[in-house]
């Protein structure tokens, strides 16, 4: 008699209320169904010891594959919590330390000249750097070494022309090229210091800026 003839007979699912619903057969399935064998062989022409072996052989590859899965499972969601557990101190140790974000708008105070520290893609073959006014207007144009793609430039508060700009807030923007002329981007990066750690569902954001970032958003740590 072959299991898998068993798996419908109505003998082995006992009732329908503690039948298993699950369409995938477990280890325990397995076993009874195996047992229900046995119990209904033909006594004139019992299983073959071969099968029968062949059968306990399926068995144990199945329990040791599930018990397998359940330790990956168990090794996965550790790690998981391993890595939460180092991000959520790495952000606490972060407060009061200056740190480097992205940013798309820098103050100029109308006197002094502002550096503004700027990242490049790899691959990247030209770049620019775009300052702006509140209205989106074109004031001044850098262009970039691509050899450096993390550097930095000085702007002196004077537009393309050489007039001097008013104190406020201006848009800078990088944009660039690699192979093929393939747009790449890059980023302005403005130091700002860690004020707090929040904890949102478990996982640490930090506020910079008077905004909430996650970890993921840095792109360095500054040495005061």
């Amino acid at each position: 008699m072959n299991i898998s003839n068993l798996s419908n007979d109505p003998v082995v699912g006992e009732n329908s209320s503690t039948r298993n619903t699950s369409s995938e057969l477990g280890k325990d399935d397995f076993l009874r169904l195996l047992t229900v064998q046995l119990r209904h062989q033909d006594p004139l022409d019992p299983m073959d010891n071969t099968e029968f072996i062949a059968q306990m052989a399926q068995f144990s590859s199945l329990e040791q594959l599930q018990n397998m899965n359940q330790t990956l499972e168990k090794g996965f969601d550790s790690e998981g919590r391993l890595h939460t557990a180092f991000q959520n101190s790495l952000a606490t140790s972060l407060v009061g330390k200056t740190v480097e974000v992205p940013t798309r708008e820098i103050e100029f105070d109308g006197s002094e000249e502002t550096t503004l520290a700027y990242r490049l893609e790899r691959g990247t073959n030209e770049a620019t750097l775009q300052i702006m006014d509140a209205l989106g207007r074109p004031v001044r144009e850098f262009e970039l070494d691509e050899a450096a793609p993390y550097s930095s430039i000085t702007w002196d508060g004077k537009s393309q022309e050489g007039n001097n700009m008013p104190a406020g807030a201006y848009r800078v923007v990088v944009s660039g090229a690699g192979a093929g002329s393939q747009l790449v981007s890059g980023e302005v990066l403005k130091n700002v210091r860690v004020e707090a750690v929040r904890y949102v569902d478990g996982e640490a954001t930090i506020r910079v800026d008077g905004r909430e970032i996650s970890l993921g958003d840095l792109s360095g740590v500054v040495a005061d």
